[in-house]
Formats: structure tokens, C-alpha cells, sequence
């Protein structure tokens, strides 16, 4: 027994040794990547490791009450912070003097999440003086008050989840006052005092938004989403609830996602014309900008129908506006009750005769007009690779699987390399990068 302790005592002493051993980089490295609790608790394991927590360039708590928070701060002593993230769930802080602190020393990313159930928190107005701040994370039970005088010359990243907003010249005060802004991501959520959001950043490249389907669902819209941002070249509007939707000066965008916007300004589609990549979830609006959009760029399309609207004549007039067209992908899961209505176009796409190399289609459900699409596709697409078709059987249609399989694989294609496959679920994401 004594043999075997000593053992177990050699081997903890070498494990400590080569942990010693390590560059004060590589601890710091690691406590990076641990809770500043975490990170303190270290001091125990030897007498090198007893300070080499307090020069860690992060500050990170979850759910810390006020002492020891206190205390941290006390000991920490990195003369430059790269990043303080707080996580309250039940615990009331005063986070004031952390952010002070911040501030002085160069922070760079700021990370707050409030989970506290009462009035939302207001952050110090120092926050929004940061000379040094890089990325902003503000998330839930945060009252977004900035006031005209803000100034955050070095923000690229910018992240508003479920916050709430003191009025909308806070919105206003806190994007203008950051001139080289890149990033935005927002959730909105039910009640956060906006009418209107109006996203005018003439440095935005990225922007993500949403929001939550109970928003607004069954009212007609009261405010508007306003997005002018000339230099923007990566967008997903998804849900966009209880607002008119407003796009102008999108020269630059390259790719952009729209889901479920259901009340589009009419010039929407023209300022999505100038896309790569596009996804787009039909609603009644649109249907009349079809025919009059040209998308001269656009290569890959993934094309989703909604309920009571005849999607098929708005396809083909997409198809015959987008003449570089080499990706196609459609998904009819909401197409509802309503049957399509297929005419066939006076002349074929120039993206089926001479790009299109890659097709699939969700959910198909193959009433007598989508196999009609589907044989015209086939039929036309010269260069066409590889097609994908997972199909759908609904009491409407009583369509029998296998039948149909064997009719669509009967079905001529111009194109005798193209391989056609029927997986039981089509399975194709399209994220905005």
C-alpha cells in the first residue's frame, strides 16, 4: 500500500513539474478558454501558477455575486483587458466599476447576458465612449439607452438579442455613432418599445435580423424596417413580423437570405438584383416584381413557395431573368392547398440552355403541373449534373411514390450525364457567410 502511494505521489509531482514547466503564453493560453473563477482557483495547484491568472487578458463571469467579483478585480492585474463577459442569471451586480475599469484598460470585447427576471439593466454610458471597442454583445433583460453624444470609433461587430430599447434615437445614437461598423446581428423580441428600426450604416457589410413569429403575427404592420446601407454585401431578414420592409442602395450585396417577410416595399426584389446567392421565400407582394427583375449575377437559387400563392409563373419568369443561373433548388413544403397552374414559356431560359448544373426539389408533391415543370427542366437543362427530387404524398394528390419515381426517372433529359437520385429527404442550407 505505502509503495503504491508513493507512486501515486511521484506521478503527481511530475504532472505538477510539467505543468510548471509551461511558458507563462501558453497558461495564460489556456485560462483564456476557463471562467475567471475557474482561472483563480488555479492558484492552489503551486506557488508559479498563484499569480499567473491575474495577467489573463480576460474578465469572464457567470452568475458571480458582488465579493467576489470585487475581489477578482482587486487581484487582476493584466495592464491590457481583450475581453469582459458577464452572465447573470439570478445574481444582481452592479457591473459599473467592471466596466470603468474596462474602458481604461483597452477592451476590446464587451459580452453582456442578462437573464434576470424585472426591469431591464442600464449599462454605463462609458460603455458607449469605448475608443478601444471592437465587438458588443448585448443580450436580453439590457435597456438599450445611448445617447447623441456616443462614440465608438473601432466597432466591427455589433450583436442586439432581445434587448430592449429606450426609443429609437437610442438605435439611431448608438449605430451612427460607430463609423466603421461591419456586423450586425439582431433579435428583436415582443415589446422592445421599436416601432420602427431603421439600420443606416454606410460601413455595414454583414447583417443578420429577426424576429420571433408571435411578434405581430395576426396585426397588420404598424412601423417599418429600414435598411440603407450602400456597402452591404451578406443579408438575412428572416420573420420580419409587424413591419413594412424597406431595402434601398444594395449595389454591393452578394448574397442575401429572405425568409418570411410577408409586407416587402415594391422596389425589395429590384434591390436584391444584383445577388449571387439567393434565397427566397415568396409572399403575394413579390409576385408582381418577378417578371420585371433582372438578376444578371445570380448563379444559385433556392426558390420556397407560400400558401395561397401560384408560384409556378413567378419561377419561370425568375428563371428567365437570371441567365447565369447554374444552382437551383425548390422547396414546396408551404405551397399549401392551392395547385399551381404550369404554362409553358414562348422560349427556354438561357440558364437551362447554357448553365444550370445542379437541381433539386423538396417535398414535391408532383400534381400533373409540377411534373410539368419538372419534365420542361429536364428536357432543356443542357448541362445539367445532378438532380435531386424527394417526394411528398398528401391526401390531396393520393400519389402513389414508387409510380411516380418510375414516371420522373421515364422522363427525357437533354443531358445524358446527368445523374438522378430520390432521397426519402432533401436535406440543403443556405447560410449567409
Amino acid at each position: 500500500m505505502s509503495d503504491t502511494r508513493h507512486l501515486s505521489t511521484e506521478a503527481d509531482e511530475r504532472i505538477e513539474n510539467r505543468s510548471c514547466d509551461l511558458p507563462d503564453d501558453m497558461l495564460l493560453r489556456i485560462f483564456y478558454f476557463v471562467p475567471t473563477k475557474v482561472a483563480a482557483a488555479t492558484a492552489v495547484l503551486s506557488k508559479r501558477w498563484r499569480h499567473i491568472w491575474t495577467m489573463m487578458p480576460q474578465i469572464s463571469f457567470k452568475d458571480e455575486g458582488s465579493e467576489s467579483l470585487e475581489q477578482a478585480l482587486q487581484l487582476h492585474k493584466a495592464p491590457k483587458l481583450e475581453c469582459l463577459l458577464f452572465i447573470l442569471c439570478s445574481v444582481h451586480v452592479d457591473v459599473r466599476k467592471f466596466v470603468e475599469n474596462a474602458v481604461k484598460r483597452g477592451v476590446e470585447v464587451v459580452e453582456f447576458e442578462y437573464n434576470l427576471i424585472g426591469v431591464p439593466t442600464r449599462l454605463p454610458k462609458i460603455l458607449y465612449t469605448c475608443d478601444t471597442l471592437v465587438d458588443l454583445t448585448l443580450s436580453n433583460q439590457i435597456l438599450v439607452d445611448v445617447s447623441s453624444q456616443a462614440r465608438l470609433p473601432s466597432l466591427l461587430y455589433l450583436m442586439l438579442m432581445n434587448v430592449v430599447y429606450k426609443d429609437e434615437d437610442s438605435l439611431v445614437s448608438l449605430l451612427s455613432s460607430s463609423p466603421v461598423l461591419e456586423y450586425i446581428k439582431v433579435f428583436r423580441r415582443k415589446n422592445d418599445m421599436l416601432k420602427n428600426f431603421t439600420v443606416k450604416v454606410p460601413s455595414l457589410k454583414r447583417l443578420y435580423y429577426w424576429t420571433p413569429l408571435e411578434r405581430d403575427h395576426h396585426h397588420d404592420p404598424t412601423g417599418w424596417l429600414v435598411i440603407d446601407s450602400p456597402a452591404i454585401t451578406n443579408m438575412e431578414l428572416y420573420d420580419v413580423w409587424g413591419n413594412y420592409c424597406l431595402l434601398e442602395n444594395m449595389h454591393c450585396l452578394d448574397e442575401a437570405y429572405i425568409g418570411n417577410v410577408p409586407n416587402p416595399d415594391g422596389k425589395l426584389l429590384t434591390c436584391l438584383s444584383s445577388a449571387r446567392r439567393l434565397l427566397l421565400h415568396l409572399t403575394e407582394p413579390m409576385v408582381h416584381c418577378c417578371s420585371a427583375t433582372n438578376f444578371s449575377r445570380l448563379i444559385e437559387l433556392h426558390f420556397l413557395t407560400a400558401t395561397s400563392v401560384d408560384w409556378l409563373e413567378p419561377l419561370m419568369f425568375l428563371l428567365q431573368n437570371s441567365p447565369k443561373l447554374k444552382t437551383l433548388f425548390i422547396n414546396t413544403k408551404w405551397a399549401g392547398t392551392l395547385t399551381p397552374s404550369w404554362n409553358q414559356p414562348n422560349s427556354i431560359p438561357e440558364c437551362l440552355s447554357s448553365h444550370l448544373e445542379i437541381f433539386g426539389w423538396r417535398d414535391c408533391v408532383a400534381t400533373e403541373d409540377e411534373k410539368q415543370l419538372l419534365a420542361y427542366i429536364l428536357a432543356n437543362s443542357k448541362c445539367l449534373k445532378a438532380v435531386e427530387i424527394s417526394l411528398f404524398a398528401t391526401k390531396l394528390t393520393s400519389c402513389n411514390l414508387e409510380e411516380t419515381q418510375k414516371e420522373i426517372e421515364s422522363m427525357p433529359r437533354i443531358s445524358t450525364s446527368s445523374q438522378l437520385r430520390f432521397p426519402t429527404q432533401l436535406n440543403w442550407n443556405f447560410r449567409v457567410y
